[in-house]
């Protein structure tokens, strides 16, 4: 098992072997926008966290070359340590310019980009700048000096330096837009797609001057640009950096021709591709020692079931994958691991942690954790009534001696189960319940164990 759940695997040849969100449509839609566009044209791709946008951008990226047009794939976040994005971006191109042009072309053409790309990043002035000039705005004390002192450092020949540098800036695109248009000698098709990703990761300084280069540096005919981010958030870091004021959504805006909103994946489908992108499987095999039979099917199924009814986001569920992981690596190889009662009190933990203290308290009652449930499902549709039994009968299996309450519900689904055995009748719900109680609570003192194993886990998570 990971701890970090891995990335889906892009196949170049079969970009949708792999599309557990059903994405297809919409990036086969995609590819015809994009292939009938000239540029300069910029797309914002927008969605949450942990909605497939990286996913997405590479399956993009790998049905544009199918069909021969030339992309680069640009990771803003792995470059956010540099001081200036254009020196970045223009070292990434570097790749993009070698894979059109012949070698030396390729070194005269990166050559004489780098060095306009290297005086222009040290002319352009902040877009911290700008953005305070754009009208008045409520910025905080430090940020308001700051922006002060820069404005001093600007000199007058400084400012007029920069607007002579207008026509390195047209060499720059001349000579770009020239270098991307050399697709077409390679057989290759315009325009180039160049991807940007995991913008709203990165510094909102960073990313805004980013933004800045993209529409007004490599406004190029020949270039698409497709840049994946969640605006919201990024919004929110531009918020806390420039003020309540900031109108973050128009000034984010006025950067893209286009938007794509991405829409919500299926809670299930994304349950099951996060519990096979940690490998919880694989682990479970290697350890038959600390897992019963049925353990991985029930856990699946539980989490399923849990992320509805405490209506866990994607975040969320991830820090609940990652918690049970945690859990995991702490537990010898000779203890009996409890997986599914784990998950239970780590989706707890995760998602309704005031009922997790109260069953965590000296004289708490699982029940506790039944009842509230019980209330969930009358909110939310879809669970399964034989899976919501095996969730009692699990919650149940942690229960002590002391847990009054629980022994009362136990003894009232082992009284359905013998009457209906009585009748030669099953009830499937209660046999269930007390088969599962009993088998658990075999292996000795669950609450105790699971609780403790959560909270050593909790120390370690961010």
């Amino acid at each position: 098992m990971l701890l970090n759940p891995t990335e889906l695997e892009i196949d170049p040849a079969n970009p949708f072997a792999n599309d557990a969100f059903d994405r297809q449509p919409v990036v086969d839609s995609f590819v015809g926008i994009i292939t009938s566009l000239k540029g300069p044209f910029v797309i914002a791709v927008d969605s949450p966290w942990g909605t497939g946008k990286t996913t997405f951008l590479k399956m993009l990226k790998a049905s544009l070359e199918i069909k021969d047009h030339p992309c680069l794939y640009f990771n803003a976040w792995e470059t956010d340590f540099a001081e200036d994005p254009l020196v970045a971006f223009v070292g990434e191109l570097d790749s993009l310019i070698k894979e059109l042009l012949p070698e030396d072309r390729a070194q005269e053409t990166m050559k004489s980009v780098k060095k306009m790309a290297g005086t222009m990043a040290k002319r352009v002035v902040p877009a911290a700048i700008r953005i305070a000039t754009m009208g008045t705005i409520d910025l905080a004390p430090e940020v308001e000096r700051a922006i002060a002192e820069a404005m001093g450092a600007l000199s007058t020949d400084a400012v007029e330096n920069y607007l002579k540098d207008k026509k390195v800036m047209d060499e720059f695109h001349s000579k770009l837009n020239l270098a991307l248009s050399t697709a077409q000698e390679k057989n290759k098709k315009l325009p180039v797609v160049i991807f940007v990703d995991e913008l709203d990761r990165c510094r909102p300084l960073y990313a805004i001057e980013l933004l800045e280069r993209i529409k007004h540096l490599f406004n190029v005919e020949s270039a698409v640009f497709v840049v994946a981010m969640d605006k919201k958030q990024l919004g929110i870091s531009l918020g806390a950096v420039y003020g309540t004021g900031f109108n973050s959504t128009e000034y984010l805006r006025r950067f893209f021709d286009l938007e794509l909103r991405l829409t919500q994946i299926s809670n299930d489908k994304f349950c099951e591709s996060l519990i096979k992108r940690m490998e919880l499987e694989e682990f479970f095999a290697s350890r038959p020692n600390q897992v019963g039979q049925r353990d991985f099917e029930d856990l699946k199924a539980s989490f399923l079931d849990l992320s509805k009814l405490l209506n866990l986001t994607l975040r969320m569920q991830e820090k609940c994958m990652v918690l049970l992981a945690l859990a995991m690596f702490a537990t010898q190889n000779t203890e009996y691991f409890y997986p599914v009662q784990t998950v239970i009190m780590a989706a707890l933990r995760i998602g309704a942690e005031e009922i997790y203290n109260k069953v965590s308290r000296e004289n708490g009652s699982v029940v506790e954790i039944i009842d509230h449930l019980k209330m969930m499902r009358v909110e939310r549709t879809g669970i399964d009534e034989l899976n919501w039994s095996s969730l009692v009968g699990y919650i149940l299996s942690m229960c002590n001696s002391e847990d009054r309450r629980a022994g009362q519900v136990l003894e009232h689904h082992r009284n359905l189960r013998n009457t209906a055995r009585e009748s030669n009748q099953y009830d499937d719900s209660s046999e269930l319940i007390v088969n599962i109680t009993i088998d658990s609570q075999n292996r000795g003192k669950t609450l105790k164990t699971v609780l403790k194993r959560i909270d050593i886990a909790t120390q370690f998570q961010n």
